[in-house]
């Protein structure tokens, strides 16, 4: 775990298709990339608002942004699935 991102996931635990969920509930403020974006790990996928402050979900590996659940504007529950990513 990135001791700098506490809602980073492992690296060296993503494996194949994965569904990155939100660490809290909130309102996602934009999503950085496109869906069938080719990205590095650490790259920002989307801006999650939640306790007056943003939250940068990032790639946790190198992989493909499949989709996006939500889209800007819309609030999210605690554990909901906001992107499906493919790590390489």
């Amino acid at each position: 775990m990135d001791v700098d991102n506490p809602f980073a996931i492992a690296a060296d635990s993503v494996h194949g298709e994965t569904h990155l969920k939100a660490p809290m509930p909130g309102r996602v403020v934009t999503c950085c990339v496109d869906g069938g974006t080719r990205v590095t790990r650490g790259t920002p996928l989307m801006i999650l608002e939640a306790m007056k402050m943003e939250h940068t979900l990032s790639a946790p590996a190198d992989g493909v942004v499949k989709a996006f659940y939500f889209t800007a504007g819309e609030q999210v529950d605690d554990g909901a699935d906001l992107i499906d990513f493919e790590a390489d």
